[in-house]
């Protein structure tokens, strides 16, 4: 009875160690990290395997847009969705390539709101959405590219998620692209943090925020899709000889 005592005592100290270490202490970030870097691996894959057409309207970003019933919200056209849950700036600069071999017809970006959680400064999310958007510009010039304010989150966010989009509203227009304010849309003017109606951890989308998403940005997915198709001048036959046209008796006769 005693051993069993003890041998119960020295699991639950292992157990609490290990909650201790990977849920609160610094075993916490290495846990994050794996998981992120593994749903980061299988996404990429999937995405070589599957590559974009000149066709597709692509949604690129984090976990915001991987989380987007996007074939549901726009089921007539085609959609693709290459958002990854913890991305960043920089991880979209990593993978960019994926997207530009495609040479989608259009692109919608969402990024900002895993940098500002990592501590990244304005200056560094700037310049690299900067770089996103040349890429796009030199690497597939045809694509319509369409950059979307970052989404407002917990009310301790709001002066730097704000301070950001007045910087990246100012890097659309310099960099030839349209820019989509979603934040107004999205915030509660009160308290400075999302709807809670659109979102249950004041980050995530639930299906009315996705709703609204999609509500801000059809008229811009769905921009030329209805243009008809220009009409051709039908051709002229030429007229046989003696047939009017050709300037024979026919023709002289009054």
């Amino acid at each position: 009875m005693k051993k069993l005592l003890v041998l119960s005592l020295a699991l639950n100290l292992l157990v609490a160690g290990a909650v201790a270490y990977f849920g609160f202490g610094p075993g916490r970030g290495l846990l994050l990290r794996s998981f992120i870097e593994g749903h980061e691996a299988r996404l990429v894959s999937s995405f070589e395997a599957f590559p974009l057409v000149p066709d597709d309207t692509v949604f690129l970003g984090d976990s915001i847009t991987e989380g987007g019933p996007w074939e549901e919200l726009f089921p007539d056209l085609r959609v693709r969705d290459r958002g990854i849950g913890g991305d960043t700036s920089d991880g979209v600069l990593r993978r960019l390539e994926q997207v530009t071999r495609g040479e989608p017809a259009k692109l919608f970006l969402l990024i900002g709101t895993n940098d500002l959680f990592r501590g990244a400064s304005e200056d560094e999310i700037v310049a690299n959405i900067i770089e996103i958007l040349d890429r796009l510009k030199v690497e597939t010039p045809d694509t319509e590219v369409y950059l979307q304010s970052v989404l407002p989150r917990a009310a301790d966010y709001r002066e730097r998620i704000e301070a950001l989009n007045a910087r990246l509203a100012e890097v659309a227009l310099e960099h030839g692209s349209e820019w989509i304010d979603l934040y107004p849309h999205f915030v509660d003017p009160e308290t400075g943090a999302i709807r809670t109606e659109l979102s249950n951890d004041e980050l995530h989308l639930l299906g009315p925020g996705y709703t609204l998403w999609r509500d801000q940005i059809e008229i811009a997915v769905r921009r030329g899709d209805d243009e008809p198709e220009p009409e051709v001048e039908p051709e002229l036959e030429e007229p046989a000889e003696g047939e009017p046209g050709d300037g024979g008796p026919a023709e002289q006769q009054t």
